[in-house]
């Protein structure tokens, strides 16, 4: 098929995307020390610049989804860029925390949401038969930017000052632009805008959808869980510099201990994204081995915390077991409810996982001004990752008492699926859901 010609180059250019247009999410941590250092407000104050940014993130996925049903992940990833532009570049001249409140944390956490959107879902619809490799590649870029940003932001806010390193951050994730233009619109983007030839009965569709994807009992476990690690790994990082601070190690050592966090994410999405693909590997499982060890290495946080080799050994563990599962959302979510509804389906984990990022910050930082230390904020914290994997033990268990699932060989990457939605007969569940939309749209 045509389009299968550019699958090497959506690689590429989606893994150079993430790298340089989504990555700053890691860097939240060292960006509020800066914040806190030109400001001088109350840290709950000045929290909610980072929580929003990193929640924004996430918030914004349905609204990422929805541009690129309406439009294009293409359109969806140039709309990013712009606002994640404007966001960076009107904070460096701004004298108020409430500004930047909002440029930083929200137009410029919503650009960074459709540029990850939009990529992911890009490379969701040319590797629908075998995601997780590609994906893995593709997220690998964020992993890298997990490692360079952290210390590069550091560096940046000690040489030039916060401002100077908002302007120059913006000037970085513009160059995605470039990368943006090798991504061509997938045949089933284009299909789906045939079905639905106004933007109010796409929105009628996209609502559909919602209804029904809430309606499965499989895809709610799973949103519960990416809930419950969401809130635990943005407590990670917004707490973990300050913490690794206040048991004696310098700004600059917490950077480097970050970006280790970065440097082991970076391999961990590969190797769960190739150990997925496997078909005797399944990616239900890692992803609830994953958040189980993590849960026990949180745990025991305030213990290992109090030396560097504990520290290293933290971080190295929080970089293997998180980031690895940003290379199974996408496939497990096709596992769920197909390739179809996938955007949508997409769009609203993250907005579930926005509101653990949004929350957790601000529950943290109550926690924190009550105690003299960080340790009953990541007892707290791993607690709640046991809880994403007691719920992603659940989803399975639903998915096997459930006869609307097959098994991972006899789902949709084992047939045609391009040829058969371009090419083929509209199916009768697509049919039922257009039809529903024309009727509520007259």
């Amino acid at each position: 098929m045509p389009c299968q010609r550019h699958r090497g180059m959506i690689v590429v250019a989606g893994l150079m995307n993430t790298f340089l247009g989504t990555s700053l999410l890691y860097s939240a941590g060292i960006i509020h020390f800066g914040l806190l250092g030109k400001y001088r407000r109350s840290p709950t104050q000045v929290s909610w610049a980072s929580a929003l940014f990193s929640s924004t993130f996430f918030l914004a996925g349905p609204i990422s989804s929805s541009i690129a049903n309406a439009l294009s992940c293409r359109y969806a990833i140039f709309i990013g860029v712009f606002l994640n532009f404007l966001g960076f570049f009107v904070s460096s001249f701004l004298n108020s925390i409430e500004a930047v409140v909002v440029c930083y944390g929200i137009i410029a956490g919503t650009g960074q949401s459709m540029t990850y959107s939009g990529t992911v879902l890009a490379v969701g619809f040319y590797f629908h038969d075998n995601p997780s490799v590609p994906t893995g590649i593709v997220v690998f870029g964020a992993g890298i930017g997990v490692f360079v940003f952290p210390t590069l932001t550091e560096f940046l806010i000690q040489t030039y000052g916060i401002d100077g390193a908002f302007l120059l951050l913006s000037a970085v994730g513009l160059q995605v632009m470039v990368f943006n233009m090798c991504i061509p619109t997938h045949p089933l983007e284009i299909e789906r805008k045939k079905r639905s030839k106004t933007i109010w009965m796409e929105l009628k569709l996209i609502i559909l959808e919602f209804r029904k994807l809430f309606s499965t009992g499989a895809y709610l476990c799973f949103c519960i869980s990416i809930f419950c690690w969401s809130a635990s790994l943005n407590i990670s990082l917004i707490y973990l510099p300050q913490y690794y601070v206040s048991t004696g190690s310098s700004p600059m050592q917490a950077a480097m201990l970050m970006s280790l966090y970065g440097l082991t994410g970076c391999f961990a999405r590969i190797l769960i994204g190739m150990a997925a693909s496997d078909a005797d590997v399944d990616g239900k499982i890692l992803y609830m081995g994953s958040y189980t060890l993590l849960g026990i290495a949180t745990l025991s946080l305030p213990v290992l915390g109090t030396s560097f080799p504990g520290k290293v050994f933290y971080s190295t563990i929080l970089g293997l077991y998180s980031s690895g599962v940003w290379s199974l959302l996408i496939p497990i979510t096709m596992e769920i409810v197909g390739v179809k509804q996938m955007p949508t389906a997409f769009g609203m984990e993250l907005l579930v996982g926005g509101v653990g990022f949004l929350l957790s910050p601000i529950a943290g930082g109550k926690i924190k001004s009550e105690g003299d230390d960080y340790s009953l904020i990541f007892i707290i914290s791993g607690v709640v990752y046991f809880l994403a994997a007691v719920f992603e033990l659940l989803m399975i268990l639903t998915m096997k008492k459930s006869e609307s699932f097959n098994e991972r060989h006899n789902t949709e990457k084992n047939i045609d699926i391009e040829q058969h939605l371009i090419e083929g007969p509209v199916g009768k569940d697509d049919n039922n859901i257009t039809e529903s939309a024309q009727e509520s749209s007259v």
